[in-house]
């Protein structure tokens, strides 16, 4: 007979597996979607306000149903919230391309269901944080290699997402690809569904906190305070670089949507890259030494395009900035969630989510009119100004972490 323990441990690395293969499959969809949207607005428009508007949009939502949807969420229990995301912007996307077929996607009807697709993913997140603790018995170096492995998961898609959408939209249009979105999410849906299995979090079996204490404890938590700023901060530059990607494509790099996949796909590369790194190095270093690398690693590469934005440079900034960024993601999560009361991890991950979004959001409504009137080497000198700022904040909450 198999000990019950070991039961127990195979029924969690295959949830783990299960999780880590929906996590590839609809952020593939999703990637695809990044450049395909933005590119069916530009070809549609012309108006690379109107393709910021969309994807700041989308980012909005993130945040505003971030902080209301954690307790949601720890209602629902964190299987249950993930497979409700799945199916519902599984439907919404695939309605893009059939308003279109029938001529009645106008513009206000495609930002009404951008923004109800964005409104899924912080809950859908925060779930998906909070299941992995259960999965590894909240370990923090384990907890660091989960993350590592998610975040690498995350990166894995994301370098063959944008791949495959500038061939799509080169060849087939970006309605096929928005049609591979929606089947990726009714994809990741099966496999949640069938293979994962997670238990209800502790702060479900009592009374539910606060819907605003995942809130108040990013601000009064010495270490999570200066952890959240630095990833506002950092989000809101990153999202500035990815938007502009597509527009440099459209308007500098020859109008080609491949050229656009091709960066985001380094940039994808470069995190896979990182995220292996990070699984090599963790037995050897600390959680805090490899955020730290990350962090003083990062803002010097992106300096580099405020000298030169050719075609070739972006990508190769591209490719080191995701290393870098491999360094901090995966260990970054795992500090916040260890240090994170498990009873308060739902909300906590919820509010924290919604407070980047915002920022990420502020940050793609920003991108286009920055890019309309401004040369990118000044734009791209912000994005790394800003992202110094964040790295300081970052090594600040970091030593503090180290000395609590």
């Amino acid at each position: 007979m198999i000990p019950e323990e070991d039961v127990a441990r195979r029924a969690r690395r295959r949830s783990l597996t299960a999780l880590l293969l929906a996590e590839v499959i609809s952020v593939a969809g999703t990637y695809v979607t990044r450049l395909a949207l933005p590119w069916f607005v530009l070809t549609a428009t012309g108006s690379t306000s109107q393709m910021g508007a969309v994807l700041a949009t989308q980012m909005a939502a993130m945040a505003i149903f971030g902080i209301p949807a954690g307790p949601l969420a720890d209602r629902l229990t964190p299987r249950r919230t993930m497979q409700i995301a799945d199916l519902t912007r599984g439907a919404l996307i695939l309605l893009v391309p059939v308003l279109q077929a029938a001529h009645l996607l106008s513009f206000p009807v495609l930002l009404t269901i951008v923004f109800l697709v964005g409104s899924f993913f912080t809950p859908y997140h925060a779930a998906q944080r909070v299941l992995l603790p259960d999965l590894v018995r909240d370990d923090q170096q384990a907890l660091s290699q989960a993350n590592a492995l998610l975040i690498g998961a995350t990166r894995t898609a994301s370098l063959l997402g944008p791949a495959v959408a500038g061939m799509l939209v080169a060849t087939s249009g970006a309605s096929s690809a928005l049609i591979i979105d929606a089947a990726s999410f009714f994809a990741s849906y099966l496999l949640i569904t069938f293979f994962l299995r997670g238990k209800q979090p502790s702060s479900a079996e009592s009374a539910p906190p606060a819907v605003f204490s995942g809130l108040l404890l990013l601000v009064r938590d010495r270490v999570l305070r200066p952890w959240t700023i630095a990833q506002c901060v950092c989000e809101m530059a990153v999202q500035i670089v990815l938007a502009a990607v597509p527009i440099m494509a459209f308007l500098r790099y020859g109008g080609d949507p491949r050229t656009a996949g091709l960066l985001l796909m380094l940039f994808g590369a470069g995190a896979v890259a990182g995220n292996v790194l990070v699984l090599i190095l963790l037995p050897r270093w600390t959680t805090s030494r490899l955020i730290i690398a990350g962090c003083v690693l990062e803002p010097a590469i992106l300096w580099v395009l405020a000298i030169d934005t050719h075609a070739v440079t972006v990508g190769v900034v591209l490719l080191l900035a995701g290393s870098a960024l491999g360094l901090i993601n995966g260990p970054g999560t795992a500090m916040q969630t260890h240090h994170t009361p498990p009873a308060l991890r739902t909300q906590g991950m919820s509010a924290f989510s919604t407070l980047i979004l915002g920022a990420g959001a502020l940050g793609l409504a920003l991108t286009a009119p920055a890019l309309e009137t401004l040369p990118p080497e000044t734009v791209f000198s912000l994005v790394a100004m800003l992202y110094t700022i964040g790295s300081l904040f970052a090594i600040a909450s970091t030593v503090r972490s180290d000395g609590a």
